[in-house]
């Protein structure tokens, strides 16, 4: 039990840190979140999915349906079907992967939190969508340049390819 409260200890420090980020921006009063596309929504996305994969699968679920019935009630199905996907094709970082991922043509990581984060989900994109670029305009440390090796160097996180449809 003690070890889930460090779970939840170290996602309200990081959701404080980012909220932070959030104000400081001039922007702040224009951000428009939704589904899919919520800071806060993220960082409790991967911190959920870093409880079920150290065993705390009930906890690690229930922390995200949580936030998912109190921002999106609408959107529970949808959220048990994401959490499904990610604990089926998150691959691990490798260097085989980024040779891969250049071999395709892919620019950029793409995380959905600010980082350093160990829990952090990439995805590679060739352009960066506006989430991403909403996340530099805040100043969000989201995007890893696939060209540049010193970062990709003991990357921590993990990695998907992102479904092109909505």
């Amino acid at each position: 039990m003690e070890q889930t409260f460090d779970y939840i200890h170290e996602l309200l420090n990081r959701q404080m840190a980012l909220r932070a980020k959030i104000e400081e921006s001039p922007i702040a009063g224009e951000i428009k979140m939704s589904y899919g596309q919520h800071f806060y929504q993220e960082e409790v996305r991967s911190m959920g999915l870093a409880m079920i994969r150290d065993g705390w699968d009930m906890e690690g679920e229930q922390l995200i349906l949580d936030f998912t019935h109190e921002h999106y009630p609408t959107r529970a199905k949808d959220e048990l079907i994401w959490i499904n996907k990610m604990m089926h094709y998150l691959e691990a970082i490798t260097d085989t992967f980024i040779d891969n991922l250049h071999a395709e043509g892919y620019r950029w990581l793409q995380g959905n939190v600010d980082m350093p984060n160990e829990h952090a989900i990439f995805y590679p994109v060739h352009d960066i969508d506006a989430f991403g670029k909403l996340s530099q305009e805040l100043g969000l440390n989201t995007l890893i340049d696939l060209k540049i090796p010193n970062p990709l160097e003991q990357l921590p996180g993990w990695i998907y390819y992102r479904s092109v449809s909505k």
